[in-house]
């Protein structure tokens, strides 16, 4: 008669190949890169502080809170589109187990919003001063000289463009255009009339052709000259509102063209 024996007494002759190379998986995903990463964050605490929490009712998260926090960090460290990062992600054993998740080869994940979804409802829950204390106590043991502070700072030019003579023109008339019109409310008198409005309307229709003939740029050219010249005489010397004295008119000229 064969002798009963205990399970465990057997268990380690059992056959369970596939336990054993999920287990070799999470050995591998310990001392790699990723790994190394995954034990930098407090996820469970970053969670909590952020009110996370799986819903009570309606259909299961496929992420927990955790997985959730994970996803929006490899995202960055991967630089991956939300679609690349979801077909990454069902073929990715080591992202699989970086998310918390394990996802079947048979039922991948297909819908790559799933991802925005994610970042929108942590956005909507972020509070950096509440996070920095809890971060930096986590790092503390692998920081060093906690006594020095550093900050980095980048310089770069911005609203850098070509400045033809339209654009310098057009500039030019919308600022003296503004200028009168403050004036005007604080004098309490009519504004001046001029073709403001329909220089505006074509030289938007020309700024948006892509292919701008000679002679429509010196059609706009002569408009934009003419409208300017027109604004700059009425301030100094031209064409007064009937309502409006020489002493107005000086006041508005020096600081218009001060």
């Amino acid at each position: 008669m064969v002798e009963i024996q205990k399970i465990s007494e057997i268990e380690p002759r059992l056959g369970f190949t596939e336990f054993d190379m999920l287990k070799k998986y999470r050995q591998s995903f310990a001392t790699s890169e990723l790994g190394r990463l995954h034990v930098l964050f407090s996820f469970s605490e970053l969670a909590r502080q952020m009110h996370l929490k799986s819903p009570a009712l309606g259909r299961k998260s496929y992420f927990s809170p955790e997985g959730k926090i994970a996803l929006m960090i490899l995202k960055p460290y991967t630089n991956f589109s939300d679609s690349q990062l979801i077909e990454r992600l069902n073929c990715n054993i080591h992202y699989q187990l970086f998310c918390g998740v394990q996802i079947d080869p048979l039922h991948p994940l297909t819908n790559p919003k799933i991802v925005s979804a994610i970042r929108q409802e942590l956005a909507d829950r972020l509070d950096i001063e509440s996070l920095q204390p809890i971060l930096a106590d986590h790092w503390k043991p692998y920081l060093e000289n906690l006594h020095v502070c550093m900050t980095d700072a980048t310089c770069y030019e911005s609203h850098l463009r070509f400045p033809t003579d339209t654009k310098l023109l057009w500039e030019g008339i919308v600022w003296l255009h503004r200028h009168l019109c403050k004036h005007c409310r604080i004098l309490h008198i009519q504004h001046l009339r001029n073709k403001y409005l329909d220089v505006s309307r074509a030289y938007l229709a020309y700024s948006k052709l892509r292919k701008r003939k000679k002679s429509q740029t010196r059609m706009v050219k002569r408009r934009l000259l003419q409208l300017l010249g027109i604004s700059i005489s009425n301030v100094l010397r031209g064409n007064p509102p009937k309502n409006i004295n020489k002493k107005c008119m000086n006041f508005m000229a020096s600081v218009c063209f001060k």
